[in-house]
C-alpha cells in the first residue's frame, strides 16, 4: 500500500511539473525589439596599431640575447585606443573610444552594441581611427541598410575590413 501511495505521489508531482513547464513554454511571447522595428548589431574585434612602432635590433643587441630569444625587432606593448563613430542618416549614434583588451592594453579592442530601429531604409557612415594620429580617420565606410520589421542586421568590424551582413530575404 505504501508503495502504491509513493508512486501515485511521484506521478502527481511529475504531472504538476509538466503542467508548469507547458504553461511557461506557451507563456507570454517575448521579443527583444519593439513591434514594427528591426535591430542593428555592431560587433567589433579590432587590432589597432601599436603606440610606438617596432624597432629593429642591431647585430650587437641580438648577440647579447640568448640563442633561443634572438629576434630581429623589439616591439613595445600597448596599442592605441580605437575611435569608433557611427552615423545613421547623419545622426551620431555611436561615438566611443575603445581601449585595447589586456593587462597592458596590447590586445584587440572589443565593442558590442544593439540598436533597435524602426523598419525602413537607412544610410550608415562608419569612421574608425586606430593609429596614433590626432586628426582624421584611418577607415571610412558607407552602407545602405534596409530593415524590415523583425529583421536583424550585423555591422562587423574586424582587423582587415568592415562588412554589413543583411538578413536573408524571406
Amino acid at each position: 500500500m505504501k508503495r502504491l501511495a509513493r508512486h501515485a505521489g511521484q506521478l502527481a508531482a511529475w504531472a504538476f511539473f509538466l503542467v508548469v513547464i507547458a504553461a511557461f513554454a506557451m507563456g507570454p511571447a517575448f521579443s527583444p525589439v519593439p513591434e514594427g522595428h528591426g535591430e542593428l548589431k555592431i560587433s567589433m574585434a579590432h587590432l589597432a596599431e601599436r603606440i610606438e612602432p617596432c624597432r629593429p635590433l642591431t647585430e650587437e643587441e641580438r648577440a647579447e640575447l640568448p640563442p633561443t630569444r634572438r629576434v630581429t625587432e623589439v616591439c613595445e606593448r600597448g596599442r592605441v585606443p580605437t575611435l569608433v563613430r557611427l552615423r545613421l542618416d547623419g545622426e551620431l549614434i555611436i561615438d566611443r573610444r575603445v581601449k585595447a583588451a589586456g593587462w597592458q592594453e596590447d590586445g584587440r579592442a572589443y565593442l558590442l552594441e544593439f540598436k533597435p530601429l524602426p523598419a525602413g531604409q537607412y544610410e550608415l557612415e562608419l569612421a574608425l581611427r586606430d593609429s596614433p594620429r590626432q586628426e582624421g580617420y584611418d577607415m571610412q565606410r558607407q552602407f545602405n541598410l534596409v530593415l524590415e520589421p523583425g529583421d536583424s542586421a550585423l555591422l562587423e568590424i574586424g582587423d582587415g575590413d568592415v562588412a554589413l551582413r543583411l538578413p536573408q530575404p524571406r
